[in-house]
């Protein structure tokens, strides 16, 4: 049987899977999308949750920033920066005072590509910066209850008007992306970024895909945005083809949790079989390197983030994603590649007092690592690039399926998961 994987934006390739061992193929079940999308965003500008509208908050202010998010994640800036700059201007802030500030975490800087790409029409038009992690001026807040430090980018922080504006997404340990996450990831330190990414947070069994309950990422996140004084959320919820299902704007918390009230469900993959092995895409904008992939596709489906996995210790996980990009992030790679076992990298990096981004990925990877083998199916990166970091290879996901279906014999049970990154992937027959 044909089996259609995704495979890079708007690519797809093919695999053969005998029917008979077929699970079947996994995807969240979407719901209606937004035909207005610039309707749909002006209205909750005008009619925000719990604040008041965009324009009148703006009024008394001489200066706007709004903190976006980074080339990984789904471009909702291009539908709603317009819009949000139109509301600025008609309060009588003018462009040369407003500054759209790409938040990307610790990841890398944005291209000008990218950044033409995620500001759209208002590109050359308002100013723009890209916060690093590592060399931005910061501000000290102090420390969250949970005692994480709180470091952010000084010049959002100071600005007149604070606006963070994202996608939202199933995530590892904030339940959900978007909210808070904006400030005690994206315009953050590194020093901030490292401390919420720490061990004690990855092994919390409410840090996990779709839980912000008693979520102490979830909640510290909430706590940083506070303390940043941010004055306007606005959140929405796309697709791969970056269609929109849901906006919503005002305070960050209840914002938010009316976003993820109404799709909590539609991210939920509900798998009624155990799997020998599972083929996962990733899916763009997550499938561009290494590191995306191992955290939005490796750890998205048997990571200790996932409550109630689909598949078994043993079972054997095949990534289909194009990483054309490469390894991404040195810190997570090289800390994989210079110790001997999966398991050698969870005792010392469990133990390390000096946390660094990169390292939490190193972590959680190989918490996986000691239970599955993991094949990287992709011509472009060579094969001792995974063999170092204790990872299998195959040039296609083809010949990858064809030596699983070798090893575990005639009667493997195969299930495909497709866009994983937007996934909270459950064994039903554990969920209570």
């Amino acid at each position: 049987m044909e089996v259609k994987i995704p495979y890079g934006k708007n690519e797809y390739v093919s695999v053969d899977i005998p029917k008979k061992n077929l699970i079947g193929v996994f995807d969240v079940e979407e719901k209606e999308k937004i035909k207005d999308t610039m309707a749909a965003v002006k209205k909750v500008l005008n009619n925000p949750v719990a604040a008041d509208s965009l324009k009148a908050l703006a009024e008394d202010r001489k200066n706007a920033v709004i903190a976006i998010t980074d080339h990984s994640r789904p471009n909702i800036e291009k539908i709603a920066l317009p819009i949000i700059v139109e509301k600025l201007n008609e309060a009588g802030i003018k462009n040369d005072d407003i500054t759209v500030m790409i938040g990307p975490g610790s990841h890398r800087l944005a291209y000008e590509e990218e950044v033409k790409d995620k500001l759209g029409s208002v590109y050359g038009k308002v100013n723009y910066v890209c916060h690093s992690a590592f060399d931005s001026e910061m501000v000290d807040l102090g420390e969250t209850s949970f005692g994480h430090p709180v470091k952010i980018n000084k010049q959002f922080y100071e600005s007149d008007l604070k606006i963070a504006l994202g996608t939202v997404l199933p995530h590892p340990f904030a339940g959900f992306s978007g909210g808070g996450k904006m400030v005690s990831v994206g315009v953050a330190s590194d020093e901030t970024i490292s401390s919420t990414h720490r061990p004690i947070i990855v092994d919390n069994p409410q840090a996990s895909f779709g839980i912000v309950e008693d979520n102490p990422f979830y909640l510290s996140s909430l706590e940083m945005a506070e303390m940043a004084k941010v004055d306007f959320l606005v959140n929405g919820v796309m697709n791969e083809e970056e269609e929109l299902f849901y906006v919503q704007a005002g305070k960050v918390e209840k914002a938010h949790r009316d976003i993820v009230a109404y799709v909590r469900d539609m991210f939920e993959v509900k798998v009624s079989e155990k799997a020998d092995v599972l083929i996962v895409a990733s899916g763009y904008p997550k499938d561009s390197n290494l590191y995306h992939v191992s955290a939005m596709g490796v750890c998205a489906v048997a990571g200790s983030a996932v409550k109630y996995p689909c598949v078994d210790k043993g079972a054997r996980l095949i990534m289909v994603s194009p990483m054309k990009d490469g390894i991404y992030n040195h810190v997570f790679y090289d800390t994989l590649a210079k110790h001997k076992s999966p398991e050698e990298v969870v005792n010392v990096v469990g133990a390390f007092e000096e946390f660094k981004p990169g390292h939490h990925r190193a972590y959680g990877v190989a918490q996986v690592l000691s239970d599955h083998e993991v094949v990287m199916a992709q011509p472009y990166l060579e094969k001792d690039v995974f063999e170092k970091i204790h990872m299998s290879y195959a040039e296609t996901a083809q010949k990858a399926v064809d030596q699983a279906l070798a090893d575990f014999g005639e009667d493997t049970r195969i299930a495909v998961m497709q866009y994983s990154h937007r996934m909270i992937v459950k064994y039903e027959q554990e969920v209570k």
